[in-house]
């Protein structure tokens, strides 16, 4: 292996939105599971919402989310109580809408003729094929973390470790 060089591992973004590529250096991959922080972090937000939802759709949380509304309701039946004059307003509803704002458009600066040009179709020779894209120059895979060059061979599983350990004098077979 070249000094500068190192092995890399290609791998998806975890979260379901994303799907991101990434490649890392043997030196920056650590086990990650995400493209970034910030997928991370909204995958987390995600799991969490999710967690909170089946825990309100369960018997317990259904019965604490009552709890905590009928605890809301007695401090608001006592501030209503405590208020001085005693008759708050019950707003069950939306008001009425205001009225429209009275809006008028300006007429476009823009030339006749250049609304018919880009509506028109382009002008080719009739059986004429489309260019081939040339190939562009071999760009070298970089680690998306730190930037330097990896291998062109990547891995797509971790690295083996020894269990999260170092090994001691003791763990060197006699």
């Amino acid at each position: 292996m070249a000094g500068s060089t190192r092995s890399a591992r290609l791998f998806l973004c975890a979260r379901a939105r994303c799907r991101d590529q990434v490649l890392l250096c043997s030196h920056c991959d650590h086990g990650q599971l995400y493209c970034s922080r910030a997928c991370s972090f909204a995958s987390r937000r995600e799991r969490r919402r999710e967690a909170a939802k089946r825990y309100q759709n369960s018997r317990i949380g259904r019965l604490k989310h009552a709890a905590r509304t009928a605890c809301w309701r007695q401090r608001q039946r006592s501030q209503r109580l405590a208020s001085a004059s005693g008759d708050i307003d019950k707003v069950t509803h939306q008001g009425c809408p205001g009225a429209p704002a009275d809006a008028s458009l300006l007429a476009c600066q823009a030339d006749p003729s250049s609304a018919c040009e880009l509506n028109s179709p382009t002008e080719s020779a009739p059986n004429a094929e489309p260019a081939a894209a040339a190939p562009g120059p071999y760009v070298a895979p970089v680690c998306r973390h730190c930037g330097r060059p990896v291998l062109p061979h990547v891995r797509l599983s971790w690295l083996r470790g020894n269990g999260g350990r170092r090994r001691s004098h003791h763990d060197h077979p006699t």
